[in-house]
């Protein structure tokens, strides 16, 4: 048993129980209340450009025309600058993509044709695919551009968590596991209590932080944790019958699981917190509404070719994909949206240590792989009463979603794979598409035997080989060092180059990173421009 210091109970480690009952949220709300964490500004929305004079006869060039590429055009042409944005694709959105019945996905090396059944709530979100409640800039976004946003069921303690080290390879529900490891952890943190304690916490304290733990963990008298109707049933309750519930799991046997402790804390992650969302039919509706108010500033095709500096400015050069012409236009600032590994391809004439920078940034792009099929029914909910959230395993295709939408409908999209480490999503991305979609099948059958006959037509999309991408987001956190020595340095103006995307900001793989690091750099030109007419 864990015993405390018998002469203190310090602030450190009352918070530190506090995070082994509750979780990342409720240690983070403790130590936000007892004000031993800053508390961010709270976003104010766009910076305010046309208020500080704008940017008449100003040209600002745009590379990419992903949100952070569109925001910037939007915002720049509201306030009279003369914007251009390159995409070297066919189409706007970057890693918002979202595929129906009769798309084609176009990897760098195959082609798939997605064969699902047209209809309204059957989508895949390839890429972005959540948008959390408190991303404040493309929910505002999203209201000033009326693109209507459904709730996603992110979190659903009725799917399963497998991992083949604990419970014998067998699925548990999510609620087992999460019940049983808060009541166990509770059941430890009560007896911890009995400590021989100074008056860090008064003894009236000590007995109300024990009430918690007993109501928080379904201890009992004894504050010992026997299990919770919260667990689920062994024999169900019915109408004269009370029903069994289920014997706890031993945390012993929870902490096995490579998987489970993550799983415990998943709906306490800051960005997967309830309330989640989606724009309703897909996320691609925030590249809709976008591309609506900036298609007249967007040149598609246009794949940026060589940069070079012009005076003060830049000559921007491009090749149109569709016609092979080439051509080049002159600006004062050239606004860099585009992943790293793309712009390390063009011929540029950045600093030497901006060039070094792109190149190391390039490195620490995710291989991130998705995988969904078409089921033969909606057997999720009829078979196992899951009406959307993820199941967890420990095995190669790491999750499985539940579509949120067209419940009770005859069919649906399941992500068969959503894979979001570098070694996995390597050996995924150098699959064929067949390949990948019978690898996720046989780890689906670890969650549910027979799962290959449930599910077809598969479809997936490994970001590391789709054109123009370089990989599905800058994880800079796998790589502390690059994002110590390489990010900063791309954080000042390179002349008339700026940096922006979601590589570029502390929210990496978010819409709102994209966003909140491309108003970054316009209040920036902003504050230049302003200054050059004073």
């Amino acid at each position: 048993m864990t015993r405390l210091p018998s002469d203190r109970l310090s602030r450190r480690t009352f918070v530190n129980l506090v995070g082994r009952a509750g979780g990342v949220g409720a240690a983070y709300g403790t130590l936000s209340a007892m004000g031993l964490l800053p508390v961010p500004e709270p976003y104010s929305g766009p910076p305010p450009l046309a208020p500080r004079g704008g940017g008449r006869g100003t040209k600002v060039a745009v590379i990419g025309a992903g949100v952070s590429g569109m925001v910037a055009a939007l915002e720049l042409s509201a306030a009279d600058y003369e914007v251009r944005v390159f995409e070297a694709q066919d189409r706007p959105g970057g890693r918002i993509r979202t595929y129906r019945g009769g798309d084609t996905v176009a990897e760098n090396d195959s082609a798939q044709r997605v064969t699902w059944d047209e209809d309204p709530t059957l989508y895949f979100n390839a890429g972005a695919a959540r948008i959390p409640h408190h991303h404040a800039a493309i929910l505002g976004y999203c209201r000033d551009l009326d693109v209507p946003l459904q709730v996603i069921v992110n979190d659903d303690r009725a799917a399963y968590l497998h991992d083949d080290e604990a419970f014998g390879g067998r699925p548990e529900r999510g609620r087992r596991v999460v019940t049983d490891a808060r009541g166990a952890v509770a059941e430890l943190a009560a007896h911890a209590l009995s400590g021989d304690l100074d008056h860090g916490l008064s003894e009236d304290d000590l007995a109300r932080v024990r009430e918690f733990l007993k109501s928080f963990g379904t201890l009992d008298e004894n504050y010992r944790y026997r299990g919770s109707r919260d667990a689920g049933f062994a024999e169900p309750p019915g109408g004269p019958t009370p029903g069994r519930i289920l014997e706890p799991l031993s945390l012993a046997e929870i902490a096995k699981g490579t998987t489970t402790s993550w799983y415990g804390l998943f709906a306490e992650d800051y960005d997967q917190q309830a309330t989640v969302m989606e724009p309703v039919g897909g996320m691609d509706a925030v590249t809709r509404a976008f591309y609506r108010r900036t298609r007249r500033f967007i040149t598609l095709n246009a794949q940026v070719t060589k940069l070079r500096r012009t005076g003060s400015g830049a000559r921007v050069t491009w090749r149109d994909r569709v016609t092979r012409q080439t051509r080049s236009w002159e600006a004062d600032h050239v606004i860099v949206t585009a992943a790293l590994p793309v712009i390390d391809a063009i011929d540029n004439d950045f600093s030497a240590k901006v060039k070094w920078a792109v190149r190391e940034g390039a490195k620490v792009y995710l291989p991130g792989v998705k995988i969904a099929f078409q089921a033969t029914r909606r057997w999720w909910e009829e078979d196992h009463r899951i009406y959307g959230g993820i199941s967890f395993t420990s095995r190669d295709i790491t999750q499985m979603w539940y579509p949120s939408t067209g419940f009770h409908g005859r069919t649906g999209i399941v992500v068969g794979a959503y894979i979001w480490t570098f070694d996995t999503g390597r050996a995924f991305t150098a699959m064929t598409p067949a390949q990948r979609a019978a690898a996720a099948i046989a780890d689906g059958e670890h969650l549910f035997p027979g799962y290959g006959g449930l599910v077809g037509r598969p479809v997936s999309v490994a970001w590391a080989n789709m054109p123009f991408q370089g990989g599905a987001w800058a994880e800079w956190n796998e790589f502390p060092e690059t994002r110590q020595e390489a990010y900063p340095v791309l954080l000042p103006p390179d002349g008339p180059y700026w940096f922006a995307g979601e590589h570029m900001s502390h929210i990496n793989g978010w819409q709102e990173g994209s966003v909140r690091a491309t108003h970054h750099v316009l209040d920036r030109i902003q504050q230049r421009v302003t200054a050059q007419s004073d």
